[in-house]
C-alpha cells in the first residue's frame, strides 16, 4: 500500500488568511493561477504532489499541515 496526500482546502484557506497572505500572493509563490488556488481552497480540485509541496513552501509550513494521508492499493 502506498500513502498519498490530499489537500485539505479549508485548512489551506484558513492558514493562508491567518498568516496574512493574499490568495494572489500564494498563487504566485506556488506558480499557479489564482483561479486554480480558489478551486483548491473550495475543494473542487486536488493539486499534483509538486504543487502541494509548493503551496506548503509558500506558506512556510510542512506539507502535513495542509493535507492528510490517503492510502492507495498498489497493483
Amino acid at each position: 500500500m502506498n500513502t498519498a496526500r490530499r489537500l485539505n482546502g479549508t485548512t489551506l484557506r484558513i492558514l493562508r488568511q491567518a498568516l496574512g497572505i493574499t490568495a494572489r500572493d500564494l498563487a504566485a509563490r506556488a506558480g499557479i493561477d489564482p483561479s486554480f488556488l480558489s478551486r483548491l481552497e473550495n475543494g473542487a480540485r486536488q493539486p499534483s504532489p509538486p504543487v502541494l509541496r509548493r503551496l506548503a513552501h509558500g506558506l512556510g509550513v510542512p506539507v502535513e499541515a495542509i493535507s492528510y494521508p490517503v492510502h492507495t492499493a498498489t497493483a
